[in-house]
């Protein structure tokens, strides 16, 4: 998100040197505000007008890479999967999520996957490591029955060492039990 917001700030910065790089102050005031305006403008003043220049460009208009297209499309399929303590077996509504992750990368076989394995943080680190790779290899087992090419797969596990989720109670421990997939970058 945050990468969005810094090319929408460039993409504001830059059309508005652009379109009034041979204006004088005033036209630029002008221009920007769209009335008119006087000699004695205050540093308040021009910094309203640009915040008002700002709020007319809409997110929509930014355009994304196919990554950031494509990573977008897998968040809203499903992008992970819980698992009961202690627990790397594919739950039902698990086995949802992954049917709608199989079909999502048949539509895009060009595609390769990291599944990463997460836990909650009781256990040892070591333990956690074990789990978080059953999980991450449960969810890559099930999308290769399906079809998908285990060439198109990588696994990582995280254990407990990088929470989803930060907190030390049974809420926060429910959302660090996962399995998280991404798409690998170029």
């Amino acid at each position: 998100m945050l990468k969005y917001f810094k090319i929408l700030i460039i993409t504001i910065i830059l059309s508005y040197f652009i379109g009034c790089s041979n204006k004088d102050k005033n036209s630029l005031l002008l221009d920007a505000e769209g009335g008119n305006t006087q000699e004695n403008t205050t540093l308040t003043e021009e910094i309203e007008i640009i915040d008002n220049t700002a709020k007319s460009i809409k997110m929509d208009e930014v355009e994304l890479t196919v990554e950031e297209k494509l990573s977008s499309e897998l968040i809203e399929v499903g992008d992970r999967v819980f698992f009961e303590y202690d627990e790397s077996t594919i739950s039902d509504e698990s086995a949802d999520i992954l049917q709608k992750q199989y079909q999502f990368l048949i539509r895009n076989p060009a595609i390769y996957i990291t599944i990463t394995g997460h836990c909650d943080e009781r256990g040892t680190r070591e333990y956690n490591i074990a789990l978080g790779e059953r999980r991450a290899s449960a969810v890559k087992n099930y999308l290769i029955s399906l079809g998908i090419s285990s060439n198109r797969i990588a696994v990582i596990s995280y254990g407990k060492e990088k929470p989803t989720v930060e907190g030390h109670d049974e809420n926060a421990w429910t959302q660090n039990r996962t399995a998280v997939t991404f798409i690998n970058g170029n």
